[in-house]
């Protein structure tokens, strides 16, 4: 019991000692940690209320688009690009934006806008939908070569039958249609549209009547 005592007295000793010396820095850990919280709870309400408004914003972008309201399109685009430049609504509303310019025939615009996301991406899903439907302006364009650029690189299950599509496309632009016919062929066996499929071997079948 005595040694009990005694190691009781010596530990509350030791503990006033190290209060003495940590007791100041001890209490600042705790008051930055509790603020440190409180930030970032506040922080995530913030975020919160910031993702709510984009993503009204971007609804309201939508239904203009699907009225073909091009001007009221344009602003919202715009707006969402402003306030919330790098995230996934800004890169929705250059796919917005680019697919307008397209319409209209502006293809640079819907070159810079596409080549924007194709290169930095808010997703990766973004990103290869953007460099798509960029190898398709180029396409449009006749720069068969630049088509084939945007397409480089590996695509996602989802997106690499299309991908294949159009390299298929490039390909048969430059005159290769042996290359042209290998592409068609690969992204029959990866494509699961119905669809996708009837209009991918319908090209296979025109370059085998052409050859």
């Amino acid at each position: 019991m005595v040694d009990y005592i005694r190691d009781e007295e010596e530990q509350a000793e030791l503990l006033k000692n190290w209060w003495k010396e940590n007791g100041t820095a001890a209490i600042i850990t705790v008051v930055l940690a509790v603020a440190a919280l409180i930030g970032w709870r506040e922080w995530q309400g913030y975020q919160g209320e910031q993702s709510a408004e984009a993503s009204s914003q971007y609804q309201s972008m939508l239904e203009s688009l699907g009225e073909a309201r091009k001007d009221a399109v344009t602003e919202k685009a715009d707006a969402l690009i402003e306030s919330y430049p790098s995230s996934a609504y800004a890169d929705h509303a250059r796919l917005a934006k680019a697919s307008l310019a397209v319409s209209e025939a502006d293809y640079d615009a819907a070159i810079s806008l596409l080549e924007e996301v194709a290169n930095d991406g808010a997703t990766d899903e973004l990103t290869y939908t953007a460099a798509m439907r960029l190898a398709r302006v180029y396409l449009q364009q006749q720069a068969w070569d630049k088509a084939e650029s945007a397409l480089k690189g590996k695509f996602p299950q989802a997106f690499n039958g299309m991908a294949l599509e159009l390299r298929g496309d490039a390909a048969k632009g430059q005159g290769d249609l042996a290359a042209a016919e290998t592409h068609y062929a690969e992204a029959l066996n990866v494509l699961q549209d119905a669809g996708e499929k009837d209009r991918v071997q319908m090209k296979l079948d025109d370059l085998k009547t052409a050859s």
